[in-house]
């Protein structure tokens, strides 16, 4: 053992060697890393893959960084100073992420301590046990630094084995939940009205609802979907994009602060009807046309504002309402907007513009959108009401729906159907969401 020690030190210290050779940072033992480039003025760094996360610092435009994972379009980053933080991919100048190391460190006694810093008298901040594997950041002075939950943490050099190697998901769950051995691990719900179900599936059924903050016994993970335990003593499933935090429950649970700029924000913009669907039909046109011309207008412009965009239809193509929703919720949307175009029975006259939201929490974005409209466009506006359509009632993210006039009124058809109107309705939506997300 104390053979194999010594030869891993020097293979370590030429490395080391090396890159400080190459002006490399000065004690990094390894570098297949993924650099990317901050490409906007300045990056917020947040303490997890998301807006709902706090910002612990910025980087600034051409800073260089190292990516170690990436996770729902956001690049989890090791900076200069060795903390971990996330940036919206969208943000950064990338070729293809790559494996983030590859360089393991497998815990090779029963029990080791995992601290703060490298030193005997640094803070315990965890417990590591046999088998364990972590990604290796750094080896200085005989300690180990690892990726550890959101963080770093140190590991003395002696008690683990370093080989080569990548972490795959299931290790790398490790991470996630790294805290205390003592106790049983806890999730934490992000958002009010989240199903818990009884299966890892999105169609099963639902056992109970929870609301921000409540927290459940943690029991691992299935696909897309967390397995945890209930108060009754029953084993139930939560989409794992609705979860924000892992923790053990000696840890004081803190519900994630909104705090984010539109450059940040993922919007999913969903052109009603497609395909199959025509929507509401005047004598010559189809709804489902004029809905993904907006969209796309839209789209366009919440791009050059550095938004994250995603379309539920970019074509003329027949997408249920279940993908509608999935689309938004698999993206973990900071925004879902729905837009139609309206229509009445024959012989009942309506005319203008409606906005709808289902959840109370939507409310507030929805006035906003709503008041720009208003302010904006040429047709009347009938108000923002509460609405119960399966993209807003089954969509566990923030969720808006417009209806921005009527087919079948003849003038309202002669206001809309033109680009000139349509820029009118995305500079009113971008007006509003810079407003929602400053």
């Amino acid at each position: 053992m104390k053979r194999l020690h010594l030869s891993r030190n020097i293979i370590l210290i030429v490395l080391v060697a090396f890159f400080m050779g190459l002006g490399s940072l000065g004690t990094i033992a390894l570098a297949n890393y993924t650099n990317v480039v901050v490409k906007a003025s300045s990056v917020n760094v947040r303490l997890g893959p998301g807006l709902s996360y706090d910002i612990m610092t910025q980087v600034q435009s051409e800073t260089v960084v190292n990516v170690l994972a990436e996770e729902n379009e956001w690049y989890k980053i090791r900076m200069d100073d060795g903390r971990i933080g996330w940036i919206a991919s969208w943000l950064v100048d990338n070729t293809e992420v790559t494996a983030s190391s590859d360089l393991l460190a497998t815990v090779t006694e029963s029990s080791v301590n995992v601290r703060a810093e490298n030193n005997e008298s640094s803070e315990i901040i965890g417990t590591a046990v046999l088998g364990e594997t972590y990604t290796l950041l750094y080896e200085e002075n005989g300690w180990s630094q690892i990726a550890y939950g959101d963080g770093v943490a140190w590991l003395y050099s002696d008690l683990v084995s370093i080989e080569p190697g990548i972490l795959t998901e299931e290790t790398a769950s490790q991470e996630l939940i790294a805290s205390s051995q003592a106790n049983p691990d806890l999730i934490t719900i992000s958002q009010d009205s989240v199903n818990v179900r009884t299966s890892p599936s999105l169609q099963s059924s639902i056992v109970e609802t929870a609301d921000q903050g409540t927290t459940y016994e943690y029991l691992g993970k299935s696909g897309d979907f967390i397995e945890v335990l209930t108060e009754s003593g029953q084993t139930a499933y939560i989409a794992s994009w609705l979860v924000t935090q892992v923790a053990s429950v000696q840890t004081e649970v803190v519900a994630p602060v909104v705090s984010t700029t539109l450059s940040e924000a993922t919007i999913v913009i969903d052109a009603g009807h497609g395909g199959t669907d025509p929507g509401a039909i005047n004598d010559y046109f189809y709804e489902k046309q004029v809905t993904l011309d907006t969209a796309q207008v839209l789209a366009d412009k919440l791009g050059a504002m550095g938004a994250n965009v995603i379309m539920t239809r970019t074509t003329d193509e027949s997408i249920s309402l279940d993908e509608r929703a999935e689309t938004s919720m698999n993206h973990q949307a900071d925004l879902f907007i729905s837009l139609h175009y309206d229509s009445t029975p024959e012989g009942v006259v309506k005319s203008g513009t409606t906005t709808y939201y289902y959840d109370d929490s939507d409310s507030k974005i929805a006035e906003l959108i709503n008041n720009e409209l208003t302010a904006n466009l040429p047709l009347q506006n009938n108000g923002f009401h509460f609405g119960n359509y399966f993209v807003l009632r089954e969509n566990t993210q923030p969720a808006v729906l417009l209806e921005l006039g009527y087919m079948n009124n003849p003038d309202d058809f002669y206001a809309f159907n033109n680009g000139y109107y349509q820029d009118l309705v995305a500079d009113s939506i971008l007006n509003a969401l810079t407003n929602y997300f400053n």
